[in-house]
């Protein structure tokens, strides 16, 4: 392969943006564990002052009894497992739709404009939030 490109310059939010399209092509793909690694990488390139939905997540009154470590622990359980060498992890995980879908969903939360992707993939999880 020939590539002209040999550079590629973009901002963090260009970056995170980037991302996250490309992991809600895996996700239409079934690639559910792509979609997370792309997603949970986009969520931690960007800043957003003010509300996103991991903060929703995290601190939701119907969680507010159980330890916050392990509650966050279980947020980003896959996540971490596809990210991290970890002996504490299982060699095996499943990876269900709906932890991809809401790890696409809390990156997207912290961009400030949505393009058409993210809009029909928003439009596609709110008539689907009973199935995944």
């Amino acid at each position: 392969m020939n590539f002209e490109k040999k550079v590629m310059t973009l901002t963090k939010a260009e970056g995170a943006l980037r991302q996250i399209k490309a992991a809600i092509e895996a996700f239409w793909r079934g690639d559910f564990d792509i979609a997370i690694t792309l997603s949970g990488a986009a969520e931690g390139m960007l800043e957003r002052k003010g509300a996103h939905l991991f903060l929703h997540m995290r601190d939701a009154s119907q969680v507010q009894h159980v330890p916050k470590k392990e509650w966050i622990g279980t947020l980003n359980q896959e996540r971490d497992w596809l990210k991290h060498n970890n002996s504490e992890h299982s060699a095996t995980a499943e990876i269900h739709r709906g932890a991809a879908a809401f790890m696409i969903a809390r990156a997207a939360s912290k961009l400030e404009n949505w393009p058409p992707e993210i809009e029909e993939f928003k439009d596609w999880l709110i008539n689907n939030l009973d199935d995944l």
